[in-house]
């Protein structure tokens, strides 16, 4: 099976590969990764002057726009996998070749699933108005189940959160958390109102069930909610400086590699 890999991130390119290649040992298929591209001219370019791949892994945010951006100027045949951090592109999605619709940082079991599901689908890539037809209504089941999905998702996120404070337990809503900190393993929830709790949970563990349209991880130490950051500057080696209230304790930098994402996000949240 011959893939592109249409990403910006190099990490999370990488990321990917290592999907595909224990995907290619454990099911005992060839997974070749023919190009990665990250951009829209780059690939509006591949898809011009190349034949068509067996399958495309496509993030939604690329380093020139919106990866949508490619439809409106090349045909794509190929099956689509797309991987973002973003669940409101979900529908969109559907109107194109899409298979699956993977919200970062996605799991290998919910990847193995996708390739899964394209495996079972393969034959309705063929010709003839009888594939065409089992095409379409596969086409409308995913996005039955991915609609149903992103709802579920949404739904999983936490309203609130139960500390312990000494012998006491606290109700804190989760609108009420400024940012999450976190110095070695442990992490601190930080209060509009500038008061500090340890966590339960580590950083990981809150980036999942934190909404994503109001907190967003900008490094290994912070997830910030958008109504906590006053102003943002550019930063030594292409990273963002934020400026949080209530004031960290340190420096707040967005690192290099989620930057772009990390302004699209607060254009949109």
């Amino acid at each position: 099976m011959n893939i592109l890999i249409i990403e910006d991130e190099q990490e999370a390119a990488e990321r990917l590969r290592m999907f595909l290649k224990r995907h290619e040992a454990e099911k005992h298929v060839t997974m070749r990764v023919i190009d990665v591209l990250d951009s829209v001219n780059d690939a509006v370019a591949y898809f011009r002057s190349n034949p068509a791949p067996d399958l495309v892994l496509l993030d939604i945010h690329l380093s020139d726009g919106l990866s949508f951006e490619i439809f409106s100027h090349v045909e794509v045949t190929a099956p689509i996998i797309f991987t973002t951090a973003y669940d409101e592109y979900a529908l969109h999605a559907f109107k194109v070749n899409s298979i699956a619709y993977l919200l970062k940082p996605c799991s290998y079991a919910d990847f193995a699933a996708a390739l899964d599901k394209l495996a079972r689908q393969k034959a309705f890539f063929g010709s003839g108005e009888s594939n065409n037809n089992e095409w379409q209504r596969a086409l409308h089941e995913s996005l039955q189940e991915t609609s149903a999905s992103v709802r579920a998702m949404q739904k999983r996120y936490k309203s609130r959160f139960m500390l312990h404070v000494g012998e006491k337990i606290i109700i804190l809503p989760t609108e009420n958390i400024a940012y999450c900190e976190a110095e070695g393993k442990v992490v601190t929830l930080v209060t509009v109102g500038g008061k500090r709790h340890i966590a339960e949970q580590s950083l990981d563990e809150l980036e999942t069930v934190l909404d994503p349209r109001h907190f967003f991880r900008i490094s290994r130490k912070y997830i910030v909610q958008a109504s906590a950051i006053v102003e943002a500057e550019p930063y030594f080696n292409g990273r963002l400086a934020l400026k949080l209230l209530p004031a960290a304790t340190g420096e707040v930098l967005v690192s290099r590699e989620r930057v772009r994402d990390c302004k699209a996000w607060l254009e949109g949240a």
